[in-house]
């Protein structure tokens, strides 16, 4: 099937079909190829990535931009999935998120960095200790690097890209229905209704479509349950200066150079600056309050702000940190923020990752999850279209990916509130994250370092086949085990079936055993180990020449076969 965009006008001069609405807004034309609900990351990277093949697209927005938006942190990963897809289908403004310098230049100036991602581990009326605090700095690598977005200003300028790609742009305009035709879609809006041959749904927790296909009766059951209290704040000193010398990692990068985590039992406060960075111009940083709900149930009596000041009076090195900082907006607190499907695609339609379910923020997953699903979802849509077949069966990997992204976030995040009872629980917990987390960055940048020896996209196309990519990498077995046995520890632990000192050391004991995790580059499964600065070119050195002639031969032959590129 043709596109319809596609008769001869280039991605950004395609006219649009577009008229004005009596209040002078935009409004829709008749038909289109696809239609793309909402305009998130998700929605607009997908619109923008259709537009650049040729497809007339329209993206329906029921508010405007800019407009605020949590989601801020990056990972490696997400930092490589915005390259990854950006290389792949020639759209260097989405490249242009994978590098802080490259934000400054093309997006904004009101990006920080993210060189760093610690935790501070709290205990009521007492000070942060030497050895109660984690941190992991990444290596520098040449094609990406990590930032704190400002999402007003990130979200913003993908919907103005996509608009430059071809996709017809409208705002403040509710879907009221979509009907999933045999041989088309119908969607209806406050302001009239238009067809198209498919339907992408980024409309997140306020999906009319899921509402009406039934999607979240008999949906996963989530155990995480969790609630949020957020704000911006400007004025915000580093943690760094808060802490007694002795207490600080010590590492190349402060705390304050990338996300902190503040931990105590029942909940987290992530801290994202924005001004961390010589060529921001920005005053702000983002903080945010998760809270188990049966730890801290919610209590209305009181303001956001009031229950906020509560909480963290108990921990004096929090309230001395936020005492910095002076809120830009009011204190905003939610129910429980936990939502998940039954079904994720269909016959013409699918949700996007967000719209079918979120788990909670903590390890800044969600960006991961986006583009490794605007990877795999675009590229099933794009051979329907070549097909011109559109059942339902031919999107059921997006249903897989979905749900293994939603359970495996679920697992674990669900078991690192757990943890947070006992720094010993946390302290084995937070090892076994940096582990996996570490090695499933090696296995996606083994495909970048392969791409670029190459110059072939193909490189990319082995992650399609894997029910969630990084799926196929040699230690996930092993690393799942892993899992299984340390959640069932803790489970005991809150059962009182064992205690914390003896669960901690069952849980350390499974990393000592594990053969996939280098010892000598940081040592999992001992009491004592806490920091790991990966952009010490030495400690990465040591990991690569382990990976290459002492790791097991599953890790050797399927994640260290590549060429080691120039770092510099």
């Amino acid at each position: 099937m043709e596109p319809a965009g596609s008769t001869g006008a280039t991605d950004r001069d395609r006219h649009h079909k577009t008229h004005l609405r009596a209040d002078g807004g935009s409004a829709l034309a008749d038909s289109y190829d696809v239609i793309v609900g909402g305009s998130g990351m998700s929605a607009s990277t997908t619109a923008m990535i259709l537009g650049k093949h040729g497809f007339d697209v329209a993206m329906i927005e029921a508010g405007t931009h800019p407009r605020f938006a949590i989601g801020e942190a990056m990972l490696p990963q997400s930092s490589m999935w915005m390259w990854i897809v950006g290389e792949y289908h020639d759209i260097p403004e989405i490249q242009y998120l994978s590098d802080a310098n490259e934000i400054v230049d093309n997006v904004t100036a009101s990006c920080g960095i993210k060189h760093s991602i610690g935790f501070a581990y709290h205990e009521p009326n007492q000070p942060v200790s030497d050895d109660r605090s984690h941190q992991l700095i990444p290596p520098d690598l040449p094609f990406y690097s990590e930032s704190h977005l400002l999402r007003e200003d990130v979200d913003h300028y993908l919907v103005e890209v996509a608009q430059e790609y071809g996709v017809e742009y409208v705002d403040e305009t509710e879907i009221t229905d979509v009907d999933i035709g045999e041989d088309e879609v119908t969607v209806t809006t406050d302001y009239g209704t238009a067809v198209a041959s498919f339907y992408v749904d980024g409309t997140g927790g306020n999906s009319i479509l899921a509402d009406q296909l039934g999607y979240r009766e008999d949906a996963p059951e989530l155990e995480t349950d969790s609630r949020a209290i957020f704000t911006h704040v400007e004025g915000l000193d580093p943690f760094d200066e808060v802490l007694e010398a002795d207490a600080r990692p010590g590492q190349s990068n402060r705390l304050h150079d990338g996300t902190l985590h503040h931990v105590f039992d029942g909940g987290w406060m992530w801290v994202i600056p924005f001004d961390n960075f010589e060529r921001s111009e920005a005053t702000k940083a983002s903080v945010g309050l998760m809270l188990d709900r049966e730890a801290y149930p919610v209590d209305e009596s009181v303001k956001p702000v009031e229950e906020v000041e509560r909480i963290i009076s108990q921990f004096p090195d929090i309230a001395q940190h936020l005492d910095s900082a002076d809120p830009v907006m009011p204190w905003t607190r939610t129910g429980p923020i936990q939502r998940s499907a039954s079904q994720s695609s269909g016959h013409r339609h699918y949700l996007t990752s967000n719209t079918y379910g979120f788990v909670d923020p903590l390890y800044a997953i969600g960006l991961v999850n986006t583009f490794e699903s605007v990877f795999v979802s675009t590229n099933l849509l794009l051979d329907a279209f070549e097909d011109d077949a559109f059942s339902t069966e031919r999107f059921a990997p997006i249903d897989e990916l979905h749900r293994r992204q939603l359970l495996n976030n679920d697992l674990l995040i669900s078991n690192a509130y757990k943890s947070m009872g006992d720094f010993r629980l946390w302290n084995a917990w937070t090892q076994m994250w940096l582990g996996q987390v570490l090695f499933h960055d090696l296995y996606i940048q083994r495909h970048c370092f392969k791409f670029l020896e190459s110059g072939r996209t193909a490189e990319f196309d082995s992650l399609l086949d894997e029910s969630a990519p990084g799926d196929g990498a040699p230690f996930v077995t092993q690393k799942e085990a892993m899992h299984r046995t340390m959640a069932d520890l803790l489970d005991a632990y809150e059962a009182g079936e064992v205690s914390a000192d003896h669960a901690g050391d069952l849980m350390l004991a499974e990393m000592r055993q594990a053969d996939w995790l280098p010892k000598h580059v940081y040592d999992w499964g001992t009491d004592r180990a806490r920091h790991v600065d990966f952009s010490n070119p030495e400690l990465v050195g040591k990991l690569i020449e382990w990976g290459k002639t002492d790791s097991p031969d599953r890790i050797r032959e399927e994640l260290f076969d590549f060429t080691v590129p120039e770092m510099a």
